[in-house]
Parts: structure tokens; sequence; C-alpha cells
């Protein structure tokens, strides 16, 4: 991990301009060439200079790979879902093209090395999470390709780096640019807040008794966005787990100022449950839940901290609403050439 945050550092630290070519060599003496990266494990990575056919292991870079190089991809991973909030963000075509891809499990599932040779990529792009990346990568004989989710800045670099692998390297520095400078914006208005709120998001996987650490997509972005996630405080061992099962004795000390719920139905369970009525949020009616198009975690991540900050630091007014409104049609069009309706910003989570 240690490895992988100074990596994570030095590629933030560059300009657009330059990032395509960080820790990168060339082998032009191989057939076709091959070329050098350094992922988000730091790990040196030899692959084809040119990819002509790819594979990811969890629904970001696969949905990454929907929308920069769709030629190239042989499969989705399993918890990659082409119609979810209604099939809306790819079209008709494009649904049924990624339906029928071969579905493979997500990295966290251990996908066997026989069903990943049978799909011939010339590489598998993972997470920083897949701890077994190196046995996997030796056993297969094809390269594996760690990229990362949190903190939540790390999405510009992994939209960066996936560009570089498949020959896109202008239309994800585009993305990944406007992924910086809104983060940067967040990063700015945060810093001038009077206060940072105390905030538990809840819910993940219907359990209502849980935080995450710090070092989450979800503790991450609350504590950009201007909170302070109630998540920060559980020990180190924690601190990268998405849901870490808590007591409501530890939720009643903790007392948030707010709580964000992973959707409408967690905030309802949350508001009329009576052991926790007396909670400092749940009485000041400040517990809510993300919108559907702009939630914590996947790529609409950046859109669910520019709603998270509306919350904490302004209560949600019609401001915050006004300017998650541009946000999110300004990355709509981007990342899927589509535009919102007025309903489907305002639509909650399920």
């Amino acid at each position: 991990m240690k490895s992988y945050l100074r990596v994570l550092l030095v590629v933030l630290a560059l300009p657009a301009s330059v990032c395509s070519a960080f820790g990168g060599s060339s082998d032009k003496g191989a057939s076709g060439g091959t070329v050098t990266i350094t992922d988000l494990l730091g790990r040196k990575v030899t692959m084809p200079k040119t990819i002509h056919r790819v594979l990811a292991l969890h629904p970001i870079p696969t949905g990454l790979l929907a929308i920069l190089a769709p030629q190239a991809q042989v499969g989705v991973d399993s918890y990659f879902h082409p119609q979810r909030t209604g099939g809306w963000l790819f079209s008709t075509a494009e649904s049924i093209r990624l339906s029928n891809l071969p579905a493979v499990n997500v990295y966290f599932m251990h996908p066997s090395a026989e069903e990943i040779l049978a799909l011939h990529p010339d590489v598998v792009i993972t997470m920083v999470g897949d701890t077994n990346v190196d046995e996997e990568q030796q056993l297969t004989g094809i390269p594996y390709f760690a990229v990362s989710k949190a903190p939540t800045s790390s999405y510009a670099t992994t939209i960066r780096l996936i560009g570089q692998l498949v020959g896109q390297k202008k239309r994800a520095d585009e993305m990944a640019d406007f992924w910086a400078k809104t983060i940067q914006s967040v990063e700015d208005r945060a810093a001038k807040a009077p206060w940072r709120p105390r905030v538990l998001y809840t819910g993940k996987n219907g359990d209502s008794l849980s935080a995450p650490g710090r070092n989450t997509v979800f503790g991450s972005t609350l504590d950009t966005a201007g909170g302070q996630s109630v998540g920060d405080q559980l020990p180190s061992a924690f601190a990268s787990k998405e849901i870490n099962t808590v007591t409501l004795e530890q939720i009643l000390e903790w007392n948030p100022d707010v709580i964000i719920a992973s959707g409408a139905a967690a905030r309802n369970k949350i508001m009329t449950d009576p052991q926790w009525r007396t909670l400092k949020a749940v009485q000041a009616r400040r517990v809510y839940a993300p919108r559907a198009f702009a939630g914590l975690d996947g790529l609409q991540a950046v859109l669910g901290m520019v709603w998270a900050q509306g919350v904490l630091l302004d209560g949600d007014d019609a401001a915050a609403e006004a300017h998650l409104t541009s946000v999110m049609q300004s990355y709509y069009k981007l990342f899927y050439g589509r535009t919102l309706t007025a309903a489907q910003i305002a639509q909650p989570a399920a």
C-alpha cells in the first residue's frame, strides 16, 4: 500500500499533458512493440504497446472500457450491469453488446485462470485490492494491471491510465481533467467552510449498522466534501474497508450531525426506527439519500462528492441544487453524450 501511495502522489502531481508517459518505457525490438507502465500498486507491468483485447475484473474499469474502447472489450465482470438506472446510460445497441459479452467473476470472487485464458486478453485490468495479482499474472502469463477507486481523487489517475493502455489518451484526459477540476473546486469550497459537520455514511448492502473506513471511496468523499466522517475514528485496520459493522451504541456515542444513507429505503428505515430518534441528525431531519445519478461510488462518485458537499455545508439549499444540476449535466454529456432530465437529476438512490 505504501508503494501505491507513493506512485499515486507522483502521478497526481503531474500535468495532464504528460500523465500518459509516467512510469513507461517501450521495447520496440519485440514483435509489435511492448511498453512497461507502473500500475497503482507500484508494479512495473510490461504489455503489448497496442492493446487489441482487454478484460476488466471490476465495474469501474469495465465501465471505462465501454466508454473508451468498446471494440477491444472481450468480457465484462459479473458485477457490471449495463442496464443500471434503467439502461439509460448506454444506447440500446450498446446495452445489448455489453449483455452479450462473456461474464467473468469480479476480482474478489477469484475468477479462474481458465475462464480468463479462454478470452485471450492482451491485458487484464484489476484493482489494487486484488491481493493475488502477481500469482494470477504468473499463472495465466497475461499482464495484470491494477487501478484504484480510493481515495476518490485516484479516479482521475485510473481514467488516464486506462486511456493510455487502450490508446485513447485524449478522450481519457478530458474525462480525468473533469474529475480533477471538480475535486479541486470541492476542496476549495471546503477550505472556506466555518465548520466540518460530523457525518455517518451507512446502509451499504442493507446494513444500517455500519460505517466506512477513512481510506475508502465513501470516507474520502465525505472528508473532501467538508465533513468529518465518523468512520475515520475506527482503528487503522479497518481504514480500507467499505463496510465496518458497528453497534447502535457506537453510533449513539458518535451522534453525527448528518447521516447519509445508501438510498431512500435505508434513509426511511433510520427516520422511522425509534432506536435512532435521539440522534442529533434524526432530530434535525438531516438524514439524506444520495441521488440515483450522483451516488458516492462508481464512475459517478465525483458527482456524489458535489452532492454531499451541498448537503453537508449548505443544507441542500437552492444554490447547492443549481450547482449540482450544472455539474451533473456536464458530466453526463462528457462521459456518455447524454442530457439528464429534471426527474433524473432529482431521483434518489433506491
